[in-house]
């Protein structure tokens, strides 16, 4: 699953501005008259003050683009690019108080205060954004994973190049060299893991969102690159080429920017940042509801699962999540302890045909465990996946690290989109399906005809796959 991608700075630097803004205006409120009560911000003067300087701001924001050299400023300029928004807004506002004849109504010192306190608590909090983007949000799970592929004598360039550009959105995970054997070592601090040999086996394997491809113009004819790209796709990494790509019949493609290189941008399939945004806010809001009901959940089965048998309350297993991303997911335990250690033993009563394990009557679980099956109640730890992030509330199955191993590269694609608690494959008969392939099937139908009513109608077909315990063991 690909997207457009935006600077996240455009959409939530105006409002850390604006935080910092109104923070401002009600700290100079408790200085100059001593509180920060209705009693003064309800006065209809200085609530219309507060209006239109939050008005004003926003208007000299976008057309000052305060956003776009973020991350390429120090701190000197960053202090310097503060000053003169909060001098042009201040020269606005007064313009603005001027025309209206207003000027002896309010209290100058307080407007005074108010223009030089926001300038230091926009720039602390501008500091303070940069920081978290750079030096955590880069590096966490959150952050798009990309692998360069170039030729030996432009890595060192392109690498270089990315770093003074500052990028917080994206992190180079390694590099696939196409002009020779480097696998092991290192260019500008990022390691060479594949080549032209193994680059498909080795993007399976590693946590990549997309592909980065900058190739030089006589390498052209000895590559397959649209191949290449098709690979990828197939595997539902978002491919960006910074080459001249005429007469390349792919489709799902825009032009973009990245890093200062012009790029094509290949995806099975694009979204919007939007759609995915406010799939996002559906999770937060459906996650903070299923973690309250697991709480509630947790009085009831936690002695019972205790009384059965001893170990812990909840069991949690690492599982491959969103392009190979590892994250710890969590169930009710409704298995006997050490029960991961017994499947192998068990492998030959496996139902499934493919890269996943179902048994009927598997001898693993407790009575009480298969009561949480029959009627899913195992499942709602999930929710507290959900809101930390690693798990969407619809979405594709999460499969398990021996499973992942043994996937082949197409089967790369059904992750693509986040893993969900529910799913088409869940809705769709769930253990009555015995072929991995049709997992796959349904798992990538759900990717290509993603919508919110898709959702919404996965979401109630949940309900009552749950109340009539279809598919269910």
């Amino acid at each position: 699953m690909g997207m457009t991608r935006k600077s996240m700075p455009d959409k939530y630097l105006l409002i850390i501005d604006l935080c910092s803004l109104t923070l401002s205006f009600l700290l100079t409120a408790w200085i100059r008259f001593g509180t920060i009560t209705n009693e003064w911000f309800s006065i209809r003067l200085y609530g219309e003050a507060y209006s239109a300087v939050t008005l004003i701001y926003i208007a000299v924001y976008f057309f000052y683009d305060t956003s776009s050299r973020l991350f390429k400023r120090g701190f000197l300029d960053e202090l310097f690019a503060v000053i003169k928004m909060n001098g042009l807004l201040a020269a606005l506002f007064f313009a603005v108080v001027f025309i209206f004849q207003g000027g002896s109504h309010y209290s100058r010192l307080f407007f005074a205060m108010f223009f030089i306190i926001n300038i230091f608590a926009d720039y602390l909090a501008r500091q303070y954004f940069k920081l978290i983007l750079l030096g955590f949000y880069k590096k966490s799970n959150l952050s798009y994973k990309i692998m360069v592929m170039t030729s030996s004598d432009q890595a060192g360039k392109i690498i270089a190049r990315m770093n003074s550009e500052n990028n917080w959105e994206y992190e180079i995970r390694y590099l696939t060299i196409i002009d020779k054997s480097m696998i092991g070592e290192r260019i500008g601090n990022i390691e060479v893991k594949a080549d032209l040999g193994n680059m498909f086996d080795v993007a399976k394997k590693e946590v990549i969102d997309g592909v980065f491809i900058h190739i030089p113009g006589d390498w052209l004819t000895d590559i397959n690159l649209e191949q290449i790209i098709l690979e990828f796709q197939s595997m539902g990494i978002i491919v960006d080429l910074s080459i001249n790509t005429f007469g390349l019949k792919i489709h799902e493609k825009v032009i973009r920017q990245m890093s200062g290189y012009h790029v094509m941008t290949f995806s099975s399939r694009l979204y919007s940042e939007g759609q995915l945004m406010l799939k996002r806010l559906m999770d937060i809001i459906g996650g903070l509801i299923g973690c309250i009901i697991t709480l509630l959940l947790t009085i009831f089965i936690a002695p019972a699962i205790k009384l059965e048998s001893p170990g812990p309350v909840f069991f949690s297993q690492i599982r491959i999540g969103k392009n190979g991303r590892r994250f710890k997911i969590y169930k009710f335990r409704s298995m006997y302890p050490n029960a991961d250690k017994r499947q192998a033993e068990l492998m030959a009563q496996n139902e499934m045909n493919g890269f996943m394990f179902k048994m009927k009557d598997d001898p693993r679980v407790t009575k009480v465990g298969r009561f949480l099956r029959k009627t899913s109640l195992d499942e709602f730890p999930q929710f507290f996946n959900v809101l930390k992030g690693d798990m969407s509330l619809v979405g594709t199955r999460p499969p398990t690290e021996d499973e992942f191993i043994r996937y082949e590269n197409r089967h790369k694609r059904r992750l693509a989109f986040k893993s969900g608690v529910t799913g088409l494959w869940q809705v769709s008969g769930r253990s009555d399906i015995t072929d991995f392939e049709e997992v796959v099937k349904l798992d990538l139908d759900y990717i290509d005809n993603w919508s919110f009513k898709l959702d919404f109608k996965i979401l109630l077909k949940t309900i009552g796959v749950v109340i009539l315990g279809k598919g269910a063991r």
